[in-house]
């Protein structure tokens, strides 16, 4: 089960950080107030959701997984050392902050006045979210599964 958690949510990111994009982009092609809102939001939602599977995904994987537990059985090591530390704290801390700023963007864009504002919010609370993601992914792991380093 580990193994198949883990290459859905390493290959899960990708798809996360596309929709995150395109998101940023919709919104920055809207801040003339010309365009409808409508796509910005429904790229925004498919960005959404990618990231609360990203973090179901993710907390199952840190209940499950042996590194996770191993690390886990000696806290006082784990947090003296940077790596651990990293996988153990702050990945999940970033992500979970992510998540959480992602989907009150969402609610407040939608909220917005007018599709200018929509825009507006959804581009600063989209790069806030996208600057959090990249802080917090493990880039010192290969960028695709199974392809080696």
């Amino acid at each position: 089960m580990h193994p198949a958690l883990l290459h859905t949510h390493n290959l899960l990111r990708w798809v996360v950080l596309l929709a995150g994009v395109v998101t940023l982009v919709q919104a920055l092609r809207g801040l003339d107030g010309t365009r409808p809102y409508a796509g910005t939001r429904k790229v925004g939602l498919l960005f959404m959701s990618g990231l609360h599977l990203q973090l179901v995904i993710g907390l199952t994987l840190f209940v499950v997984s042996p590194f996770v537990q191993g690390a886990m059985a000696n806290l006082e090591v784990t947090m003296a050392d940077r790596a651990l530390r990293f996988f153990i704290a702050e990945h999940p801390t970033m992500m979970v902050a992510a998540v959480v700023i992602a989907t009150v963007g969402s609610i407040v864009a939608k909220n917005a006045a007018d599709d200018r504002a929509r825009h507006r919010k959804a581009l600063v609370f989209t790069a806030v979210t996208l600057l959090l993601i990249l802080a917090g992914i493990p880039w010192q792991r290969p960028l695709m599964p199974g392809m080696g380093g």
